[in-house]
């Protein structure tokens, strides 16, 4: 007959450790995208601009025992996440040209930025905000998926991403934003656009242009003439600012290709590794429930019975040995935040920099991306005033006036 001091142990231990078994995960089901299905006319085709996306790891992250972050690999997904959201806006068909930016600041129609707030192979949560040229908010907000398992299966076959929903649910909610505007509306962002370019390259001629409203939107004040010579030469500038950063979405595009194996195999591993963690945390969990609950049973026998006296002892050895057996079971789940963090170093060793030549200027295409454009855009700015004869001590775009 059991003890009365452990009759009660069965239901406990039941409801105690029920919260620390998982069953199999659900499959995720796909989200549709949304793509044309009649022409658009060409002049309701609005530009979109990705930056790459903000890896979201601080020096402060990288010193949390258990956050499962590496700085390398987040900086490689802030451009992979960048590009193949691109990717996805390009086959809904519902937009011009989609390119690849190292920064925000090129004055396009629409400007994708983001951050990625969690991603360790089993989980991606990434911010994503989205403006036009006007300053009116297209998307801000949070998106958030676990991995489609399936992706990962041994016989898989490569042509989805663990995490196409999201970057699915973007393109479908930037779809919903343009619905709701009317031609006007995209011919204003369009016209916007093209003005800011000319007025950042030349402020003095074009300050009268644009005007910032109550609300902080930017707004058309007066188109120049179609004759415009001056606007002529700004059209031409803009031709050649498109081709540097069609240069640089292509080597993007050639990053992309080759981080894809890599960085899949990356994800895949880390998956594993966090499943295994999240096991390795539960299992700890329950021997330290059921060690607990073993040392109480014992301190509610009756001391005064020799058999129950030895049942004492032993279930306070026996309670005591589940408790420890779980902090070593603990160490073992770090373990596995080490292996995680040597593949990530593994992964980084096979993404290196490539360097590319763009009108005699040569690019290190990591890190100092950013710099080197903002050089290319200066050199437009002193192209421009060579040709006509206006100086440019205009640095800023009209969106640093604080819309």
């Amino acid at each position: 007959m059991m003890p009365r001091g452990f009759r009660w142990l069965p239901l406990v231990l039941a409801v105690l450790t029920a919260g620390c078994v998982s069953g199999p995960r659900p499959p995720i089901k796909p989200v549709q995208l949304v793509q044309v299905q009649t022409e658009i006319p060409q002049h309701q085709l609005l530009d979109v601009g990705i930056a790459v996306f903000d890896p979201g790891v601080t020096p402060e992250d990288l010193e949390e025992e258990y956050q499962v972050v590496f700085e390398a690999v987040r900086q490689a997904e802030g451009h992979f996440i960048a590009i193949h959201l691109k990717e996805t806006l390009q086959e809904s068909g519902h937009w011009g040209a989609v390119r690849s930016l190292p920064s925000t600041e090129h004055l396009t129609d629409i400007t994708v930025s983001g951050e990625i707030i969690e991603s360790n192979g089993y989980e991606l949560v990434v911010w994503v905000h989205a403006v036009d040229s006007t300053g009116r908010e297209w998307l801000d907000r949070t998106y958030k998926q676990e991995a489609d398992s399936a992706v990962y299966a041994k016989n898989a076959v490569q042509n989805r991403d663990a995490f196409q929903n999201i970057y699915t649910e973007v393109a479908n909610d930037l779809l919903k934003k343009r619905s709701r505007l009317d031609p006007q509306d995209l011919n204003e962002i369009r016209q916007v656009a093209r003005m800011r370019f000319a007025a950042d390259l030349a402020p003095v001629p074009y300050a009268g242009y644009l005007s910032i409203s109550q609300r902080g939107r930017i707004e058309l004040e007066r188109l120049p003439s179609v004759d415009d010579p001056m606007m002529d030469r700004v059209a031409r500038i803009k031709a050649r600012e498109d081709l540097f950063v069609d240069t640089l979405d292509q080597h993007y595009a050639n990053f992309y290709m080759e981080m894809e194996g890599p960085y899949q195999n990356w994800r895949k591993f880390s998956y594993q590794e966090v499943l295994a963690y999240k096991r390795m945390k539960n299992k700890a969990l329950t021997r330290k429930i059921i060690g607990a609950a073993a040392l109480l049973g014992a301190i509610l026998l009756d001391p005064t019975s020799s058999t129950q006296a030895m049942a004492l002892d032993f279930a306070a050895m026996g309670g005591l040995w589940a408790i420890q057996s779980g902090i070593s079971t603990s160490q073992e789940a770090k373990m596995h935040v080490e292996a995680i963090r040597e593949l990530a170093e593994s992964f980084n060793a096979e993404i290196e920099p490539s360097v590319v030549e763009v009108e005699g200027r040569t690019l290190r295409l990591q890190g100092s991306a950013e710099t080197q454009y903002e050089e290319w855009r200066q050199l437009l700015r002193e192209i421009y005033a060579e040709e006509t004869g206006f100086g440019s001590d205009f640095t800023t775009s009209p969106e640093s006036h604080g819309h």
